[in-house]
């Protein structure tokens, strides 16, 4: 191994997950385009405002409440919260680190990697900053194609309107990439480690979503990462500190969590 030891393991991760990021910005950028094709120009509002007004109330939640609809901002915010958003988002975050930490000793080449001039402090930042990384590529090529989209059909919103949301975006994956770490490290196979994490990040999405619509659960909602995640909120009235602040502090948590759980386990 050549160069510093936390450059080498990124090199490590880029050659075992290049191939899917490819993929998968492709479909978050054909995603985001065909949003700024099917929003609303402002003289249409009122006509989009009527249809929704038709669809059942649990579709109209899902979706932000039917204000997210009022203006061509707000239907674009949805691109930004939709499943499929979350899904491109959430297979990545979950992918990379089951394989740098569980995968890894799962395949037995965690010894061949220990026996490196590497401590477990880089192999725990350099797959850190390889999600967070991956994550900035998928997130930003969505951006760029809404600002694209934005460019050819003008709805009175510039890319620079969502980028406040795409940086949200960012963080939310990235604590959910900590997260997913963390479970990883305390795993000995991916399979199991892929199958907790998918399991909690389902779950958080399920229970704020349902907190939303069932007023005895809406208690549990601020349980869920996903809460301190609002687009349609950011465009109406910015970023929310205490929802940024409450990511953050997740993230280094379970980061630190992950750091120490990871340089005290038997490999």
């Amino acid at each position: 191994m050549t160069g510093t030891p936390v450059l080498v393991l990124l090199q490590h991760h880029w050659r075992q997950h290049r191939l899917p990021l490819i993929p998968m910005a492709a479909g978050l950028v054909l995603f985001e385009f065909l949003m700024t094709r099917l929003a609303p120009a402002p003289n249409e509002i009122g006509w989009m405002a009527t249809m929704i007004a038709s669809l059942p109330p649990q579709l109209v939640a899902l979706a932000g409440g039917q204000s997210t609809f009022g203006t061509p901002g707000g239907v674009l915010s949805i691109g930004y919260e939709h499943p499929f958003f979350f899904l491109m988002l959430s297979a990545w975050v979950v992918r990379v680190p089951s394989a740098a930490i569980a995968g890894e000793i799962g395949r037995g080449t965690m010894d061949l990697v220990a026996s490196r001039p590497l401590t477990r402090w880089h192999q725990v930042v350099a797959a850190a900053l390889f999600t967070a990384a991956g994550a900035a590529v998928l997130i930003g090529a969505a951006w760029i194609s809404s600002t694209v989209g934005l460019m050819i059909r003008p709805l009175g919103v510039t890319g620079f309107t969502l980028l406040p949301i795409a940086g949200m975006a960012w963080l939310l994956f990235v604590t959910w990439a900590l997260v997913s770490l963390l479970i990883s490290t305390s795993q000995r196979e991916a399979g199991p480690a892929i199958a907790w994490t998918s399991g909690i990040l389902a779950t958080s999405f399920v229970l704020e979503y349902l907190s939303r619509l069932w007023k005895p659960i809406a208690s549990l909602r601020p349980l869920s990462l996903f809460a301190y995640y609002q687009p349609h909120g950011i465009i109406g009235s910015g970023v929310a500190g205490r929802d940024l602040i409450r990511l953050t502090l997740v993230a280094i948590a379970a980061g630190l969590v992950a750091l120490a759980l990871f340089r005290r386990r038997d490999l």
